[in-house]
């Protein structure tokens, strides 16, 4: 197994909750089989320890909805990013938690209000899209789109979206992850476009949206030269930075 490829992979993952642990030391939580080379937070080792999990699950049952409400089942280690019943399908009719919206554009007001009640052929119907096309890397990351669209969780969804999406293309097997973007801007460029694609209201304009995200992945190559930025002390050249992070809120809360 390529641990660092797959330390990458969950470092991707990580990146929609604010996973601070780096690529070394994800690899090397691999490598010794252990959450303590990570950051010791519990949100780092939940992610880490659900990620697992959730290929470990889907790889056992397949690329079908069995598999896709398996991974969210996953994810039941302490932390704040969890859904409060994993694998759970929501049902608003009979539970409040299930009512949820997705501010897209906080000053506006705009939300993505995605089905109050979602059942196993929402998920069949992204399945069959999937299983009657190409099957090229961009209907994979279709996979992830739609499942993130119709946010089919409590919480979790593009966590979720993003392992079937890789379920999906065969990447487990393979070891060619499918991976979001790695720097900040082309990050939140992708992400501005997913949150786009939520409120599509046609086809051209959701196909418009959805060629910008693929336009903003890395390439193989891109994937295969990253390397963790780390700050190297230099005694002849060192600075103190006042840093100002622009982008603190963007992706505090998931779902």
């Amino acid at each position: 197994m390529n641990n660092t490829a797959l330390a990458r992979f969950i470092t991707s993952l990580g990146s929609l909750n604010d996973y601070g642990s780096t690529l070394a030391q994800t690899k090397e939580a691999l490598d010794k089989n252990s959450t303590k080379p990570l950051n010791q937070s519990k949100d780092d080792i939940a992610i880490f320890k659900d990620a697992l999990k959730g290929i470990k699950a889907i790889k056992k049952i397949g690329f079908n909805t069995d598999g896709i409400i398996a991974i969210n089942k996953e994810f039941d280690s302490p932390s704040g990013e969890q859904p409060n019943w994993p694998g759970h399908l929501r049902n608003a009719n009979y539970n409040e938690d299930d009512n949820i919206a997705v501010t897209v554009d906080k000053n506006a007001r705009i939300h993505h209000i995605p089905p109050q009640v979602i059942t196993r052929s929402d998920i069949d119907q992204i399945i069959n899209t999937y299983n009657k096309s190409d099957k090229h890397e961009k209907d994979a990351w279709r996979v992830f789109a739609d499942l993130s669209k119709l946010q089919p969780f409590q919480d979790g969804n593009k966590r979720t979206a993003l392992i079937a999406a890789n379920a999906a293309y065969g990447t487990f097997q393979k070891e060619n992850y499918l991976v979001l973007p790695f720097n900040d801007l082309d990050h939140a460029e992708f992400m501005i476009n997913l949150m786009r694609y939520y409120v599509a209201k046609t086809p051209e304009e959701q196909h418009k949206t959805f060629s910008r995200m693929m336009e903003l992945l890395p390439s193989k190559r891109e994937v295969l030269l990253h390397k963790p930025i780390e700050m190297q002390e230099n005694q002849a050249q060192t600075k103190k930075f006042n840093v100002k992070p622009q982008f603190r809120d963007f992706n505090s809360r998931e779902r």
